[in-house]
C-alpha cells in the first residue's frame, strides 16, 4: 500500500493545481466553441452523411456532454482515447452503455492509466461518469508482465462508475512493481457504486488486488461480487522479527484490494482469496486493507482464504483496518483526512473458512490495526457476526487478531480453531504490523510534528 499512497498524494496535489489553473480559461473555451460552431455550419451534406468509424464517432462526441457506447469496437476506441490522453480523460463527460458488450475477441486496453513517468499527467485517467445503465461488459481478458498501475475495465478512476455488471473477467499482472489490479476498476480515487461482478472471474496481482477495485481512496457502496477468485502473488521475508508493510504479496479482497481513506457500505461478496507465496499480508473477504476509512457498514462476506506459507493480517472481513487518533495525521503525507476515531465497523456479517498454516494477526472479522506514526490504528466493531472455521493460524481471535486501543461491542461468533471452539474475541500477538511510512527510531516525534 505504501506505493499506492505516494501515488495518491501526487495525484491529489496535481489535480488541485490543475483545477486552479483551469479556472481562468473560460474565455478561450468560449471562443473555441464559437469557432467550432461556425465550422460545423459550413460542413457539406456529403460529409455529414459519410459513415463514421468507432474512432471518428468517439472524436465527434468531444463536443457533447454524453458519449453513447453500444459495441465492443466503440468501447475499445473509447478506452484508447482516454488512455492516450486525446480526450482529456473524458472530464465533464457522461458515458452511457446502450447495450451489453461481449469482449471475447478484444485485445483489451483499460480505460485510463497512470503515466508512471509523470504521475501528474491526469489527462490519461478517466475523469467522467461511466454509467452502465444496468448493462453488462463480459469476457474481458488482460495479462501483463511489466510495471503497471491501475488495471481493470477502467484502469484509473477519478470520476464516477455506476450501474454496471461485469462478467467473466480474467486479469493477471505479475510484475513485482505492478499495483492496483481489479476486475472493474484498477485504482479508484472517485466514486464506485451499484456494481455487480458475476460469472467466473480470476484477478491476480502483487499489490492491492480486488474484485470491484484494486486500490481505493474514496467511496465504494452497493457493490456485489460472486464467483470470484483473488490471487495475491509474490513472497516476503520477515525473518528479522518485524512485520513491516512490503508492497509485495499484499492486500487482496473480494470487493477492494487495499483502501486508504473513504467509506464503504452495503457491499456483499462471495469467493476465494488465495496467496501461495511466502508470508502474504493483508487478506480479507471484503478487503485486504481498509485503513484510515471512517466507516464500514452493512457489509457481508462469504469467503474462503487459503495460504500455504504463513501470512499476517488476515480477517474474514478485512486484513487490517483502523483510524489514527490524530485525524489529519495522513493529510500532509498521503492526502487523506479522517473524521472518526476509532474507525467504525458496524452491522457486518461474515462466514469464513481459513486454511492458513502458521499465519499470525488473524481474526474472524479483522486481522489487526496498523502501527502508523506513533500508534496502532484502532477500530470500533459493533453488532457484527462471524461464523466459520480457522485452520492452522497461530493464536487467532474469533473477532480480531490484534486490537490495541480498539472496541468490540455486541458481536456474535461461532468460530472453530482446528476443530475446537474459539472463544477468545481477541487473539494474542507480541508484534505490531507496521507501516513503512515512518522511521523506526522516531515515530512518536514524527507524529507530534505532523499534528502540530
Amino acid at each position: 500500500m505504501k506505493k499506492l499512497l505516494a501515488l495518491s498524494l501526487a495525484l491529489t496535489m496535481g489535480i488541485s493545481l490543475c483545477a486552479c489553473g483551469e479556472s481562468g480559461s473560460s474565455a478561450d473555451a468560449s471562443s473555441s466553441a464559437e469557432t467550432s460552431a461556425e465550422s460545423s455550419a459550413e460542413t457539406s451534406a456529403a460529409e455529414t452523411e459519410e459513415e463514421s468509424s468507432p474512432e471518428s464517432e468517439a472524436e465527434s462526441s468531444e463536443d457533447s456532454d454524453t458519449i453513447e457506447i453500444g459495441t465492443a469496437e466503440e468501447l475499445t476506441a473509447f478506452a484508447k482515447s482516454v488512455t492516450d490522453g486525446s480526450i482529456g480523460g473524458a472530464a465533464g463527460k457522461t458515458v452511457l452503455l446502450t447495450a451489453d458488450i461481449d469482449c471475447s475477441d478484444v485485445e483489451w486496453t483499460p480505460i485510463g492509466t497512470m503515466d508512471l513517468e509523470d504521475m501528474s499527467n491526469y489527462s490519461c485517467m478517466f475523469q467522467g461518469v461511466f454509467d452502465g445503465q444496468g448493462h453488462k461488459i463480459s469476457n474481458v481478458t488482460f495479462d501483463s508482465d511489466y510495471p503497471i498501475c491501475g488495471v481493470g475495465i477502467i484502469g484509473m478512476n477519478l470520476g464516477e462508475v455506476k450501474n454496471l455488471t461485469a462478467e467473466n473477467i480474467q486479469i493477471h499482472c505479475t510484475d513485482t512493481y505492478s499495483m492496483a489490479v481489479g476486475a472493474v476498476v484498477g485504482y479508484n480515487m472517485g466514486e464506485i457504486h451499484d456494481i455487480t461482478l458475476t460469472g467466473s472471474n480470476e484477478i491476480a496481482g502483487v499489490n492491492a488486488t480486488g474484485g470491484i477495485t484494486g486500490g481505493s481512496t474514496n467511496h465504494v457502496y452497493n457493490c456485489t461480487v460472486d464467483g470470484t477468485t483473488i490471487k495475491v502473488l509474490g513472497d516476503n521475508d520477515f525473518s528479522d522479527g518485524r512485520i513491516v508493510q512490503c508492497d509485495v504479496a499484499e492486500c487482496g479482497g473480494l470487493i477492494i484490494g487495499g483502501s486508504f481513506g473513504g467509506t464503504m457500505e452495503n457491499c456483499t461478496a462471495k469467493g476465494k482469496i488465495i496467496a501461495e507465496g511466502n508470508e502474504p499480508v493483508g487478506l480479507g473477504g471484503i478487503a485486504g486493507c481498509l485503513e484510515m476509512m471512517d466507516s464500514v457498514t452493512d457489509c457481508t462476506a462469504d469467503v474462503e482464504i487459503i495460504t500455504t506459507k504463513g501470512g499476517h493480517a488476515i480477517g474474514g472481513l478485512c486484513g487490517y483496518s483502523g483510524t489514527h487518533s490524530v485525524g489529519d495525521i495522513a493529510l500532509a503525507t498521503e492526502g487523506v483526512e479522517t473524521h472518526e476515531y476509532p474507525g467504525i465497523i458496524k452491522n457486518c456479517n461474515v462466514t469464513v473458512k481459513m486454511n492458513i498454516p502458521g499465519a499470525t494477526h488473524v481474526g474472524g472479522l479483522i486481522g489487526t490495526g496498523l502501527y502508523y506514526y506513533g500508534e496502532e490504528t484502532a477500530f470500533k466493531i459493533v453488532d457484527c457476526t462471524v461464523n466459520g472455521e480457522i485452520i492452522g493460524a497461530v493464536t487467532p481471535g474469533a473477532v480480531a487478531g490484534r486490537a490495541e486501543h480498539s472496541v468490540i461491542e455486541s458481536c456474535m461468533t461461532d468460530i472453530t480453531l482446528d476443530g475446537a471452539a474459539l472463544t477468545d474475541e481477541i487473539g494474542k500477538t507480541d508484534k505490531m504490523y507496521e507501516s513503512s511510512d515512518q522511521s523506526e527510531e522516531e515515530p512518536e516525534e514524527e507524529a507530534e510534528e505532523s499534528a502540530a
